[in-house]
C-alpha cells in the first residue's frame, strides 16, 4: 500500500461520524505529515549540502541522505511523500475537523495544523492563516475562537522562517483592524445588551493581541512587520 493510498483512508475516515474514528484518522495523519515533514527537511538538507560540496563529499552526503531517508520511512515501508492535490485535500479536511463537535478532535486537529504547516506549500499555509484569521475574528464563533487562536498561534510559531513575511502581511493588519474596531465597542458598552456585545468583543480584541504579540515575537525584524511598527504601537496603546 503506498502513501497516497494510505492518506485516502485517512481522510475518509475523518469525516466518519463517530468521533473516536476521526480522532484516530487525525492523530494518524498527524504522524504521516510528521513523517513527511521529516522526509522534506532532510532532502533540503542534503540537497544543500551537495550544492556546496565537492563530488568525493557529494558522494558520501548522497550515500548519507539515502540512509536517513529509510530511517523516515513508515514502519510498513511507505515513503511518506504527498502531492499538490493531496496537500490541498488535506488541509481541507483538517479545517473542518477544528470545527468539530468533539474537543478532542479539536484539539488534535490544531496539533496537526503545526505540523501541517511545515511540510506544505506556501499556498497551503496562506490559506490555512487566512481561513484561522477569519474565523478569529468572526463575533458568531464565540464557542471556538480559543481554538482558532490557538490554531493560529500554533502556526505563526511553527511556520518555516522564510515563510515569515508572506504571513505577516496576512495576518497583521487583519488583526491591528480587530483590535481597533473592537476595543471601540467596549469603550462604547452601556446597557446589559451592549455588555453582552461588548464581552464578545473584548475575547476578540484578546485574541488578537496575543496573536499579533507571537507574530512580533518571531517575525518583527522582517521587513513587512518593520514597517508597521509604529502602526502597530499606535493600536496597541489605545
Amino acid at each position: 500500500m503506498n502513501a497516497k493510498k494510505t492518506i485516502s483512508q485517512l481522510l475518509d475516515k475523518i469525516e466518519n461520524y463517530d468521533k473516536d474514528e476521526r480522532y484516530m484518522a487525525t492523530s494518524d495523519l498527524c504522524e504521516v505529515l510528521k513523517k513527511h515533514a521529516a522526509a522534506s527537511n532532510t532532502a533540503a538538507a542534503m540537497a544543500a549540502a551537495s550544492a556546496n560540496a565537492n563530488d568525493s563529499t557529494t558522494t558520501s552526503a548522497t550515500s548519507n541522505s539515502t540512509s536517513i531517508q529509510k530511517d523516515v520511512e513508515m514502519s510498513d515501508g511507505i515513503t511518506p511523500t504527498i502531492d499538490t492535490a493531496s496537500e490541498r485535500r488535506i488541509c481541507e479536511a483538517v479545517l473542518r475537523r477544528v470545527d468539530d463537535s468533539s474537543n478532542d478532535v479539536q484539539a488534535i486537529a490544531v496539533k496537526t495544523l503545526g505540523v501541517l504547516v511545515t511540510c506544505v506549500h506556501e499556498d497551503q499555509v496562506v490559506t490555512i492563516a487566512d481561513r484561522l484569521g477569519k474565523l478569529v475574528l468572526d463575533k458568531s464563533k464565540s464557542a471556538l475562537r480559543d481554538v482558532y487562536a490557538i490554531g493560529l498561534r500554533t502556526l505563526v510559531t511553527t511556520v518555516p522562517m522564510k515563510m515569515g513575511d508572506i504571513v505577516s502581511n496576512r495576518l497583521t493588519v487583519e488583526l491591528m483592524k480587530g483590535i481597533s474596531q473592537n476595543s471601540s465597542v467596549i469603550d462604547t458598552a452601556t446597557g446589559t445588551a451592549d455588555k453582552d456585545v461588548a464581552k464578545i468583543a473584548e475575547e476578540i480584541t484578546l485574541a488578537c493581541l496575543e496573536i499579533l504579540t507571537d507574530l512580533v515575537t518571531r517575525f518583527g525584524a522582517l521587513d513587512c512587520l518593520s514597517r508597521l511598527h509604529e502602526s502597530l504601537l499606535e493600536v496597541t496603546m489605545k
